[in-house]
């Protein structure tokens, strides 16, 4: 392309230049005026820079990466994509003083178009711009059809382009089969990074392939080419997600956390991957990792887009469970008062999150063994929620249920459950924790599970198969494991099973588990006297 093309494209772009340091600002703002750009502003900071982007729109941002306190320009490019504010068809230029792989990863992974580390000359960024603004040009038309999110138009436009010999192959063909992957042309998808890895190994379309196999449920295939895209170059850090989702889908938990821990470990600044390991090591019941991830996801999520109460939230749970699990009492609390009064700080502490805080301390100061200080907690919470009832949400509710349950007040609970429940029917997420935490269901499908599980259990107990129904009753406790029927029925099977056949440990302690779960039936509960009986029985036995 001609130089005096390049000055008619840069003159027909707006620009935003965003450094912390104004010598900079007034730098870079000359050199792209020497290169023919026209419209310039040049901001300060992240406040300004999403400001100026939400109130113009900007075909080119040359963005430094560390711009002082609040958001870097990571976070900008991040807030950009996720607020819709930057088009395919705008550049985005990411410039640095900085070379840690943390940051150079973590910027990548954002997809900056290019990437210019300080100090740099005008000739270098020169150069540098005018690759990006010319392969740009040739592929405008695409990018604008990815605007639109018109992908068979996309898909068309690339083939066009391929049937024209562009110098931009590679881009047109991952950008084609990326477009058949999403209109779940699988088979499309597949055909195109085959026919390219038969000429070369190239790492996106072995990425793409896996990704495709994963649609495709075919995941001892995905694996293998995953596997070997790491083996190549284990910073991809996306082989690693793509991991994970394959052995997600087949049910195995403790694997899918291994690649995540990988993932994060190549890029750490991943604020949505760090909350995804966090939640997988919740669920593979792996504190440490859990705690830890918390901990990181609130470090890198601070002036994001992706900032949430719930970071915290999450880390001062797990360290409850921690502490419920042996973990350093006073240790543990000191960080959850930490983490709780950091969050009061933030911007978006609201009529919720001061629910939750209050609930969580409680709950905290309980574990210590400093009730009256705690119950002070417990009413300032109460007392809000009974204020702005109609505005709490669904997590509000469960973490004061969850705080009401643990101060022995569970009619009230019990009554908030039913709150939720009612207040927010297509929540089924809320339903089965609400179902979880109460002696009996509160939603519908809660109480059918809990009648189709007592109808196999009973059945299995009246055929004398007690060793079956115990593991029935326990698939039930582990849903629902206050439910005060189902663990008088778990604890009748045990009996009858060691009054046949002998006592057995695991039984032994499955019974007293059971019966201190429900250590608070009081006398006018229908199930009082089932339960004195059952107790009873299992005080002489064991």
């Amino acid at each position: 392309m001609r130089q005096i093309d390049l000055i008619k494209i840069y003159g027909a772009k707006r620009c935003l230049v965003v450094d912390d340091m104004p010598d900079v600002r007034v730098s870079i703002s000359g050199m792209l005026r020497i290169f023919g750009v026209k419209q310039i502003d040049a901001v300060a900071n992240g406040d300004q820079a999403i400001e100026a982007c939400n109130n113009n729109d900007y075909q080119l941002v040359v963005c430094d990466y560390n711009l002082g306190d609040g958001r870097d320009g990571q976070q900008i490019l991040e807030e950009l994509r996720y607020l819709n504010r930057l088009k395919n068809t705008s550049i985005f230029v990411m410039i640095t003083a900085e070379s840690s792989r943390d940051m150079v990863l973590g910027a990548l992974e954002c997809q900056p178009d290019d990437y210019v580390t300080k100090p740099f000359t005008q000739v270098l960024l020169r150069e540098r711009l005018d690759r990006v603004v010319i392969r740009h040009e040739e592929l405008y038309t695409i990018k604008q059809a990815l605007d639109e999110k018109n992908f068979v138009k996309v898909e068309k436009l690339c083939q066009d382009r391929l049937n024209e010999n562009t110098h931009y192959k590679n881009t047109c063909l991952q950008i084609q089969a990326e477009m058949n992957f999403r209109l779940n042309n699988f088979k499309r998808a597949e055909e195109i990074y085959t026919s390219i890895l038969a000429e070369r190994p190239v790492l996106w379309a072995k990425l793409g392939l896996g990704k495709t196999q994963i649609a495709k449920k075919e995941f001892d295939k995905a694996e293998v080419i995953l596997k070997e895209v790491i083996k190549m170059d284990r910073r991809v850090v996306e082989a690693h997600d793509l991991l994970a989702d394959s052995y997600l889908a087949q049910g195995n938990n403790v694997a899918a956390q291994k690649a995540i821990e990988n993932a994060a470990e190549v890029s750490p600044k991943s604020v949505m991957r760090q909350r995804r390991l966090a939640t997988l090591a919740k669920n593979n019941n792996d504190l440490d990792v859990a705690i830890e991830a918390n901990r990181r996801v609130i470090k890198t999520a601070r002036n994001s887009c992706y900032e949430s109460a719930d970071d915290y939230f999450n880390l001062a749970r797990e360290l409850t469970a921690a502490t419920a699990n042996g973990g350093d009492v006073d240790k543990n609390a000191k960080e959850i008062f930490d983490v709780l009064q950091r969050l009061e700080k933030r911007p978006y502490y609201d009529v919720n999150a001061n629910i939750q805080t209050n609930s969580l301390k409680y709950r905290t100061l309980m574990g210590q063994d400093k009730k009256i200080e705690a119950e002070s907690y417990l009413r300032k919470a109460t007392e809000i929620f009974e204020k702005r009832k109609n505005e709490v949400s669904s997590e509000a509710g469960l973490d004061m249920a969850q705080a009401l349950i643990e101060s022995g007040n569970k009619e009230t609970a019990d009554a908030l459950l039913h709150h939720l429940v009612e207040k927010f029917p297509d929540n089924t997420e809320l339903s089965a924790k609400a179902d979880a935490m109460s002696d009996t269901p509160k939603s519908k499908e809660g109480h059918q599970k809990v009648a189709d599980m007592t109808k196999v259990g009973v059945g299995l107990y009246e055929a004398g198969k007690y060793s079956e129904a115990i593991k029935t009753f326990e698939g039930a406790l582990a849903i629902f494991s206050g439910h005060i029927g189902l663990n008088l029925n778990l604890v009748q099977c045990v009996v009858a099973e060691v009054k046949k056949n002998g006592k057995q440990a695991n039984y032994v302690d499955l019974c007293r588990k059971s019966l201190k779960r429900i250590s608070h039936v009081k006398e006018n509960d229908p199930q009082y006297a089932r339960y004195q009986f059952l107790l009873k029985q299992a005080d002489e036995l064991f």
